[in-house]
Parts: C-alpha cells; sequence; structure tokens
C-alpha cells in the first residue's frame, strides 16, 4: 500500500515554531489587541500606536514595525505599541475595529496614533509616512511629544530644540546650548542648525527638503546617507 511519510524535519521545527506560545514574546514591545481589550488599552491614559494589519504580517514593513516596538518598550517613553490583527478568513477576528475607523483590509498595514487624553472614541492622528523604524520614531516624538531617542539626538539639545522654533530670545536658547559644552558631531550639528535658524526663519524646512532629496538619490554612498539620516532626526527636533 500507499506509505505517507512523515514531513521532512526543518518543516516540523518550522510548525513547531509557529504554534510555540513563545510566539509573542518574539515581538518584543507589541501589545496585541482585540475587541476586548482595544477600548481598556487606548482609553486616554498614555499615548498609543496602533497598527491595522493582517493577523500574521510578515516582510520589510513588518520588521521595520518590530523595530521601532522594540526601541519604545526599551526606552522610559510613556507610549505604547499595539497591533490589531485582523483576520480575513473564518470569524474575521477584530475585523470590526477596522472598521469603526473606516480603515480598509487593502490599505493594510495602517498606523494609528492616539494621544494621551484621546480615548479610542476620539479621532486617532493618521500615519502616512514611510514604513520605516526611524520614520516611526521621528512621527511619535513629534506628534506624542515623547522622547525615545534617533540616531543622531541628544537629549538635553532636543529638549532646547523643541523650544527653538516658538521662542522670542533665540540667542539665549543657543547660550543654553553651548553651556551644556557638549563637543561631539552631533552636538556640533544642533548648534550649527539653530545658528542658521535663528538667523533664516526657513532654514529647517529648506534644510529638511535638502537632505531628504539627497538621501533618496541612489548615487549617494551608504555612509552618507546614514550621516544625512542622523541629521534629518536632529532637524525633526526643532519642527
Amino acid at each position: 500500500g500507499h506509505v505517507t511519510r512523515p514531513p521532512p524535519r526543518h518543516t516540523m521545527s518550522v510548525v513547531s515554531l509557529l504554534l510555540a506560545p513563545t510566539l509573542g514574546y518574539v515581538d518584543r514591545g507589541i501589545l496585541k489587541l482585540d475587541n476586548t481589550t482595544f477600548d481598556k488599552i487606548v482609553d486616554g491614559s498614555r499615548a498609543v500606536i496602533v497598527r491595522f494589519d493582517k493577523e500574521y504580517a510578515y516582510g520589510d514593513e513588518h520588521d521595520a514595525w518590530k523595530d521601532f516596538a522594540k526601541k519604545v518598550g526599551e526606552s522610559s517613553a510613556s507610549l505604547l505599541s499595539c497591533d490589531v490583527g485582523v483576520s480575513e478568513y473564518g470569524d474575521k477576528d477584530n475585523a470590526d475595529i477596522a472598521e469603526r475607523f473606516s480603515i480598509k483590509t487593502d490599505d493594510f498595514p495602517q498606523y494609528r496614533l492616539w494621544l494621551k487624553g484621546s480615548g479610542s472614541d476620539k479621532s486617532p492622528v493618521v500615519y502616512s509616512g514611510e514604513k520605516k523604524s526611524d520614520a516611526f520614531l521621528r512621527f511619535v516624538q513629534e506628534k506624542a511629544g515623547v522622547w525615545i531617542g534617533l540616531p543622531g539626538q541628544v537629549k538635553e539639545l532636543d529638549a532646547i530644540a523643541k523650544k527653538f522654533g516658538t521662542a522670542a530670545d533665540k540667542t539665549g536658547l543657543v547660550a543654553e546650548a553651548k553651556a551644556l559644552g557638549m563637543s561631539d558631531e552631533a552636538a556640533k550639528y544642533y548648534l550649527k542648525v539653530m545658528d542658521k535658524a535663528a538667523a533664516d526663519g526657513g532654514f529647517i524646512s529648506k534644510e529638511t527638503a535638502r537632505l531628504q532629496k539627497m538621501i533618496d538619490d541612489g548615487s549617494v554612498k551608504p555612509a552618507k546617507k546614514e550621516q544625512f539620516g542622523r541629521r534629518l532626526n536632529v532637524l525633526s527636533s526643532f519642527a
């Protein structure tokens, strides 16, 4: 008769890995929500960023989100990163939450930020940027006012940069920044930006556009792009 062979070892190990209860722990810093917990977590007591995606997401965008959530989780920021995994078959788990916020499965992944003080009954901030870890970090730092720290950013200088745009006494802030006595590459760039922005109100937006254009240029070397990325992170602190 016909003998059914056991599946090869490697497929069995993959299956057992997928079924392992430790799976949730692989995604450090991500809280998985369903329709029984969503309103309890998104209750306005802290900022919450939620990804709406298919139940088992994978690929570059998923890896970027995982990297972002891990950095947030390991920081002291009062921000939660959550997942609403929507199943497209059977009971269509969590499809009701996506529908509630007019999110279509064709548009997955979608990201929504509820600020502190805004429960799930309030409209969230819609994220429409690049699906990259640093872009997510810049977004939450800017919109939710939390500090996680991106490559190139310095916490003490960031605090001064945040006040810079609306400050009447910009020279006073420059003096405050210099008084910190930091002299590494990152600190020098903050001071350079402050000097230029004090003289030209449009400097931040022009410089941001210029650096982004160079990062998008295929001929620019990766090491240079990293440097420009660090500078963009600093510029985002002035936004």
